[in-house]
C-alpha cells in the first residue's frame, strides 16, 4: 500500500478543531483509512453533524465526538479523562485548533486567549495524555502551526521578514500586544515546545512534529485579514490553497511511513524545513517549558523517560 493509502485501521486518533475546514478533511481521511476517530468539537452539535457526515463518506462508524472547550483548562482536562474512560491507547493526536482574536482578552484561567488556545490548550491535552501515546507506540504528535512564526505579516507587501520574538517576562502580551505578534508567538511556543517534548520522549516511540500547512483558505484567513484587505477577501481566497492541500502535510505526518521515528521536525508541503533560529535555542525552550507547566498546573516533567 502506497502513503496515500496507507491504513489506519486499529489505530485511535483524536484530532482537535476538527470542525474547522482544514480538521474536517484530515478526520475524515483518518476515519476513510479504518482508523477510530475521536473529534474534538467546542459544540455538541456541530461535532455530530461533522461526525454523521464523515461516517457516511467512509463508511466508519468508528468516528465519536469529544465535546471540549480548549481555552478552558478545566474542559481540557475533562477532556483528557472522558478520552481514558474509554481508551488506554492513542496513535495519532493532531492539535489543529487555532485562534486568531482581533483584541486582547483573557481566558477563564485568567490567560491570554492567543497563548491559551494556540499553544497552552495543546501544550496540556498532550501531557495529560502522554501516558496513553506511550501505551500506543508506535504514536506521533502534530502540532500545526503556522507562518506566522516565521513573518509576522499577513501579507507581504515587501521582500523583508519580521522575525517573531518571544518575551518570557510579557508571554501573555500585557504591555505589547498585537493580534497577529500574539497568535505568531503562541505558535512560536507551540513548535518551540514540541521540540522540547521531543527530546523528552526519545526512546519511548512517541514523535513530535510540527508543520506549517501553507497559506489556506480558512475561517480564519477572514478573521486574520487587516481591515483594507477584507473588502477583497473573495478575490485573495482564489489564490490560496484549498482546506484540502493545506490539510495534506498533517495528514502524511500523521500516516506515513515516510516519517515513521522522524521526531523534533518542522515541516512544509511534506518536506522538512528549517523553522526560525529561535526556536532551536534550548535554553529558551527549557524556559517556555517550565512557564508553560506553571501556567497550566503541571510539574515541569510529568514523564521521565
Amino acid at each position: 500500500m502506497n502513503a496515500a493509502g496507507e491504513s489506519m485501521a486499529g489505530k485511535v486518533c483524536v484530532i482537535t478543531g476538527a470542525t474547522g475546514d482544514m480538521g474536517r478533511v484530515i478526520s475524515t481521511d483518518l476515519a476513510r483509512r479504518g482508523a477510530t476517530v475521536l473529534l474534538v468539537c467546542r459544540d455538541r452539535e456541530t461535532g455530530e453533524t461533522l461526525r454523521r457526515a464523515i461516517t457516511n463518506a467512509t463508511g466508519n462508524p468508528q468516528v465519536h465526538v469529544l465535546t471540549a472547550e480548549l481555552s478552558d483548562q478545566t474542559s481540557i482536562r475533562q477532556l483528557a479523562d472522558r478520552f481514558h474512560q474509554r481508551h488506554t491507547s492513542l496513535h495519532v493526536l493532531v492539535n489543529n485548533a487555532g485562534a486568531h482574536l482581533p483584541r486582547r482578552c483573557l481566558s477563564v484561567d485568567g490567560v491570554e486567549m492567543h497563548l491559551a488556545v494556540n499553544h497552552l490548550s495543546w501544550f496540556l491535552l498532550t501531557n495529560l495524555l502522554l501516558d496513553s501515546l506511550i501505551a500506543g507506540a508506535p504514536a506521533r504528535v502534530i502540532n500545526v502551526a503556522s507562518q506566522a512564526i516565521s513573518d509576522t505579516r499577513q501579507i507581504k507587501l515587501r521582500n523583508r521578514p519580521r522575525p517573531v520574538t518571544l518575551n518570557l517576562d510579557d508571554l501573555q502580551a500585557e504591555h505589547d500586544f498585537k493580534p497577529m505578534h500574539a497568535y505568531a508567538r503562541a505558535k512560536l511556543a507551540m513548535v518551540m515546545c514540541g521540540y522540547h517534548l521531543a527530546r523528552q520522549l526519545d526512546g519511548t516511540g512517541v514523535t513530535v512534529n510540527a508543520l506549517h500547512p501553507g497559506l489556506v483558505a480558512t475561517g480564519m484567513v477572514t478573521d486574520m485579514a487587516p481591515a483594507v484587505i477584507k473588502p477583497f477577501l473573495g478575490i485573495v481566497r482564489a489564490f490560496l490553497l484549498t482546506p484540502e492541500q493545506g490539510a495534506r502535510t498533517a495528514i502524511h505526518l500523521a500516516t506515513s511511513r515516510q516519517v515513521e521515528g522522524v521526531t523534533g521536525k518542522y515541516y512544509i508541503d511534506n518536506a522538512e524545513h528549517a523553522s526560525p533560529g529561535i526556536s532551536y535555542d534550548t535554553a529558551l525552550q527549557e524556559r517556555l517549558w517550565q512557564a508553560s507547566a506553571q501556567l497550566v498546573g503541571l510539574p515541569e516533567y510529568p514523564h521521565q523517560p
